[in-house]
């Protein structure tokens, strides 16, 4: 009987939450491989049937010990597996997976350009510690995935030639229905139109723009889902302008579940603001997530944002820092009448069955 080929994925979060990783997982699964996640634990976690996980508890939250722990633990289960495959899904399981033994292929899912990260742009030592860190393992990297054409050249200018992929961060298009309705939870009248945003709670994600909208857009709310060190600042934001009555906090939520949330609002909001390259040169998960769930986009006239959004007719990009455009924007959007049409879109050129056999083939071995 023809042994299966082993593969681990690990990446410091938890898989509950990681539509990408666990997208991974289950093509992997389903395709005949031995599946590993090596991920954080915290508030949740997930049963498979079908790959095994591994929650590794980091005893902090942030800064170097939660990374040199989840390290650590990491090196000594993929010692004890011996792993055919290693993907490092960030920037943080890197190391590990540059130093698997030389059969082992070793493959770089660089999600973001971790060196320009927009966290790191007032912390300079910590930005140079891990762009060496990340020159240093690259090397030592079989392959390479990246979510944007952008990032594949960034990535060969910094650090040279090397094989690379783009496989874009598109969502499954499988609804689990949730318990969580929206208008009921919160006391939502009818008459009013929902804002929401999805994804993590960190300063330059637009959800401040999305609250300062409520002044002017009285007969709206705005939903927040995910969690963040950002939070308590956008509480204090929505206290001081005075719509905390009609900004609504969910927290996290199971990536399965996710979509059925969605369907429920009326504009998806990504208005990411330029205040670092990782920023500008996303092309973020949630537009096409808001996408499958039928509603239009208020985005970023960023390049990779700008492009999609506006060539597929998903919503309208703007200046991310001119709020008179915003407002142009959001009265055309509320009264958009194609949400058939982007939710055909998505589901016809956009979701992660198109990326499934492109994914494939960066595993065959040589």
């Amino acid at each position: 009987m023809k042994t299966k080929k082993s593969v681990i994925i690990a990446f410091l979060g938890n898989i509950k939450y990681d539509a990408r990783s666990l997208n991974m997982a289950e093509t992997l699964s389903k395709s005949g491989f031995k599946v590993t996640i090596l991920n954080e634990k915290s508030d949740g976690i997930v049963k498979s049937d079908i790959f095994n996980i591994h929650y590794i508890d980091t005893k902090s939250n942030n800064g170097i010990r939660r990374y040199w722990n989840f390290h650590c633990k990491v090196q000594a289960l993929s010692k004890s597996i011996n792993p055919d495959i290693f993907i490092a899904g960030d920037l943080f399981s890197l190391a590990v997976c540059a130093n698997q033994n030389q059969k082992c292929i070793k493959i770089y899912d660089s999600r973001e350009l971790y060196s320009k990260l927009a966290g790191l742009i007032k912390k300079p030592f910590k930005q140079l510690f891990w762009s060496m860190y990340e020159r240093v393992f690259y090397k030592k990297i079989n392959k390479v995935i990246v979510t944007a054409k952008s990032d594949k050249s960034y990535l060969i200018d910094r650090y040279g030639e090397k094989e690379i992929e783009i496989i874009y961060n598109l969502p499954n298009n499988q609804i689990k229905t949730t318990y969580i309705n929206i208008r009921k939870r919160f006391n939502i009248s009818p008459k009013y139109k929902i804002f929401i945003y999805q994804g993590a709670i960190q300063k330059g994600r637009g959800i401040d723009e999305m609250i300062n909208l409520l002044i002017d857009f009285k007969e709206c709310v705005a939903v927040i889902i995910g969690d963040g060190e950002y939070k308590t600042q956008l509480e204090k934001l929505a206290d001081k302008i005075k719509v905390h009555n009609r900004t609504f906090f969910i927290g996290n939520i199971p990536y399965e579940e996710l979509l059925s949330i969605t369907n429920q609002a009326d504009i998806g909001f990504s208005l990411i603001q330029p205040i670092s390259q990782s920023y500008m040169q996303a092309l973020p998960n949630k537009l096409f997530e808001y996408g499958l769930a039928g509603i239009p986009t208020i985005s970023s006239d960023f390049p990779e944002l700008k492009k999609y959004t506006e060539n597929y007719n998903l919503g309208l990009a703007v200046n991310p820092t001119n709020y008179e455009s915003h407002l142009n924007a959001i009265s055309k959007l509320l009264s958009w009448e194609n949400k058939d049409e982007i939710k055909k879109t998505v589901e016809q050129n956009f979701t992660w069955d198109s990326q499934a056999s492109i994914f494939l083939k960066v595993m065959k071995f040589n």
